[in-house]
């Protein structure tokens, strides 16, 4: 790991204080807790999957160092543990009986995402002790905790430090590392999607946020073979890109340097309660795995088109006014608790035909230096499908129980959820959205 990218990271991060990684630096734990947080109570909150692979040494070498430490919370191993804000309360609960302890979170996504919240409701912070390198919440601000039915980001700091022990996240079973993989692989298009916002002048590219992530990206993407081998450096590099990718969602303060549209097709399955075929949750990690896919086929697909060819009035003539886009999502999303959220962000993002003309204009003048710059960012359709595959990611709809027509409404409605500009916007502004995810769900290359 480059120590020095790391240490430019955290200053520029605006939580986290250090990130600590390496073999067997669970260890360590008793005494980074008193650097950062000296004179405090430890409690460790776990399940008991989390608390057997490192939750117990932590607690032993808490107790062994002179630290005092309470009685680990430990939640249930099964069923699977999920990011319900009922499990905030009950957390808030039992802090609020001990303002001086300081949480330490053992687990990955939801165990952390849980901590997270509690502890800014009760204004403190926490470190986590990392269990798998399946997600790039660890580092992230915020956390998408379900209420009343609802999955949401709440607002709420990242941990003050992270410990992530290689020797761990080696023993985390590998699905969770295959998640992981594909969740880092998404930030690929995610940074063609900015690439074609910055252009069409809705979100610049900023150079210092860009730097954290882009350039090593495809370095810590390279080796996905290595993973399943164990390999330490392999691994390593899973969880700096991921943890690094935190980092500059905390210094942006939102996040657009880890998401684009292959997040969004990964939001609108969340939103329906997708489940596999034996009716589990499917993992954030593989429906970005799908997402990613889909994002990078709708960009060859899009960017192989001649847009000489576009007639701009024809566009133009075409583009529906405000009230008929209106009475579309309200049709999408009739009878979902999210239809209001969805109808403003789709409303911040709805242009006049007046500057959908002088968008395509500009699109028409620059469209072969976008091409370029869309082409150089992301990974062929190809390799980008084998590299997933030797991280044992899924690959295509029907392994994440995906039908093609549910493909088809999913690019449909990712498109209106977001105030974020995507490849979906810019093929729904050229009014080839539809024809051109047709053209990917019939096609023998994509999906």
């Amino acid at each position: 790991m480059e120590q020095t990218r790391i240490q430019r990271a955290l200053e520029a991060a605006t939580e986290t204080k250090a990130f600590i990684t390496g073999e067997g630096c669970r260890l360590d734990t008793p005494t980074v807790f008193q650097q950062y947080f000296p004179g405090a109570t430890a409690i460790i909150i776990a399940d008991e999957n989390t608390f057997q692979a490192a939750g117990q040494i932590v607690q032993e070498r808490l107790q062994g160092s002179g630290v005092r430490v309470l009685v680990p919370y430990i939640f249930p191993g099964a069923p699977i543990l999920h990011a319900e804000y009922e499990h905030v309360e009950t957390l808030r609960e039992l802090l609020v009986q001990h303002p001086e302890v300081i949480p330490i979170a053992v687990g990955s996504g939801t165990l952390n995402d849980l901590v997270k919240r509690t502890v800014y409701e009760l204004n403190r912070r926490y470190m986590v002790v990392a269990t798998a390198a399946s997600v790039d919440g660890y580092s992230s601000f915020g956390a998408p905790i379900v209420q009343h039915g609802f999955k949401k980001t709440m607002e709420c700091p990242a941990p003050l430090v992270i410990v992530a022990d290689i020797e761990v996240l080696r023993d985390a079973p590998f699905k969770m590392t295959a998640a992981g993989y594909a969740d880092l692989m998404s930030k690929i298009p995610a940074g063609a999607d900015w690439i074609i916002a910055d252009f069409v002048d809705e979100e610049p590219i900023q150079p210092p946020i860009w730097n954290m992530i882009q350039p090593p990206l495809k370095t810590w993407l390279g080796s996905p073979e290595r993973l399943k081998e164990g390999d330490a450096q392999a691994f390593e590099y899973l969880f700096e890109g991921l943890t690094m990718t935190g980092f500059a969602m905390q210094a942006m303060h939102n996040s657009r340097p880890a998401s684009g549209a292959d997040h969004l097709l990964s939001h609108i399955w969340d939103m329906q309660h997708h489940c596999d075929a034996n009716g589990q949750s499917v993992s954030h990690g593989f429906q970005v795995s799908i997402g990613t896919l889909g994002s990078t086929a709708l960009m060859e697909v899009v960017f192989a088109r001649d847009i000489q060819q576009l007639d701009i009035d024809a566009v133009c003539q075409q583009w529906i006014s405000w009230e008929a886009r209106e009475a579309e999502i309200q049709h999408a999303f009739k009878g979902t608790p999210i239809i209001d959220r969805v109808l403003a962000e789709c409303q911040a993002k709805y242009i006049p035909v007046e500057q959908l003309r002088t968008r395509l204009e500009q699109l028409v003048a620059g469209w072969e230096a976008l091409r370029q710059k869309v082409s150089e960012q992301i990974i062929p359709y190809q390799q980008l499908k084998t590299m997933l595959q030797a991280a044992d990611c899924p690959v295509t709809p029907e392994q994440i129980n995906v039908t093609k027509e549910r493909m088809r409404n999913t690019y449909l409605l990712a498109q209106m959820i977001r105030n974020r500009y995507t490849i979906l916007d810019l093929a729904y502004e050229l009014n080839w959205l539809e024809e051109c995810v047709g053209e990917i769900l019939v096609s023998d290359v994509y999906l």
